[in-house]
């Protein structure tokens, strides 16, 4: 089956929003901008003209980045805007739904609430370590189900999901519905991405995002990675002008630096940390347990949350409260940080105990 046959109707009417593509020396007289910027005595860039409506030379990095082709990418702010665009282009209003597992991103929710879509669950367990059970999922599917999320490794969880494992759900909803794999935090894990499975499965969309690994979470990049049939799909409800310039600039000079390499050495230093906060954490006699995680962060569980809270506030430290989840009763979840940070962490909740 075609992924057009899985669209919104109304979506395939819509026009495809372009603009021309912009040479330098040419004189633009048709958007209505400034011809000039009077801020000349800044030291900021002149921004009197629009962004590009979609960032080609940025897309055209990113897909060599991802080893994909340029038509096979769609740049979105963040995987938030990227789960909104794909739920409005699939999924029809008051009548399908997304199939999620949950605990898991809650931003998949929240954007199918907004747009009217209701919900179905297969539940992680918490006596399978939050590992995702495909039988379970599969046998949750229905014929209501559109689009079916599976966050890999999963947040707040850390657990992963393996290539087989998604691959029998493509299989299982081939004609009926897309399976959404978002890999924000693979970089963080062994696991192997299913970018290079989207020629196979037409059924088949990849979240990435510089956010986490890439420590670009300031300038909001993600991208949607699938056939090149769904990404022209996807360009009809995405939204026009979504980065700014300095924002292109700047995460083009990334893509292009020679500090790759060094932030592939930052990942390998987070994964140790990440190892040696989670063995400092099974320390300490208020920890529950610390499950394994494949992310950048630690799901815990106390056996007093509200006095390791109280600690963490006075001593001015932030962590991730789970809230309106019963599986995840007493959980927190903990970013790794550096070495000092970590640190800090440590002897905080060692105050309490």
């Amino acid at each position: 089956m075609k992924i057009k046959n899985l669209v919104r109707p109304e979506v395939l009417d819509l026009p495809t929003i372009n603009a021309p593509e912009v040479s330098h020396g040419m004189i633009r007289m048709n958007a209505n901008e400034s011809p000039s910027s009077p801020w000349q005595k800044s030291k900021a860039i002149p921004l009197n003209r629009y962004p590009p409506v979609r960032p080609n030379s940025l897309t055209q990095g990113m897909a060599n980045f991802y080893v994909v082709k340029k038509g096979e990418i769609l740049l979105s702010r963040g995987s938030t805007e990227a789960i909104d665009t794909i739920i409005r282009t699939f999924c029809n209003p008051n009548m399908d739904s997304i199939l999620v597992s949950p605990p898991t991103f809650d931003m998949y929710q929240f954007f199918a609430n907004l747009n009217s879509i209701s919900i179905e669950e297969a539940p992680l367990k918490a006596e399978n370590n939050f590992v995702l059970e495909i039988d379970d999922l599969i046998d949750a599917i229905t014929v209501k189900t559109k689009l079916v999320f599976i966050s890999t490794p999963n947040n707040p969880c850390g657990s992963s999901t393996t290539i087989n494992d998604i691959t029998s759900v493509l299989e299982a909803v081939k004609d009926n519905a897309i399976v959404v794999v978002d890999e924000a935090y693979i970089e963080f894990s062994s696991i192997e991405s299913m970018i290079k499975e989207i020629r196979n499965h037409e059924n088949l969309i990849v979240l990435r995002t510089l956010s986490k690994a890439f420590s670009l979470a300031g300038a909001r990049c993600g991208a949607m990675i699938s056939s090149a049939e769904g990404i022209d799909l996807l360009k009809k409800t995405a939204p026009p002008f979504s980065f700014s310039t300095p924002t292109i600039n700047h995460i083009e000079s990334v893509l292009s630096s020679n500090d790759i390499k060094a932030n592939n050495r930052h990942i390998k230093n987070i994964v140790i940390q990440r190892e040696r906060l989670k063995k400092s954490l099974l320390t300490l006699a208020c920890v529950d347990k610390v499950w394994k995680s494949d992310g950048n962060f630690l799901l815990v569980r106390f056996k007093n949350t509200n006095s390791i809270l109280n600690a963490l506030e006075e001593n001015q430290i932030l962590v991730g409260q789970i809230k309106n989840s019963d599986a995840l009763k007493d959980c927190l979840r903990i970013t790794v940080g550096n070495s000092e940070e970590n640190k800090k962490l440590i002897e905080a909740i060692s105050s309490i105990i």
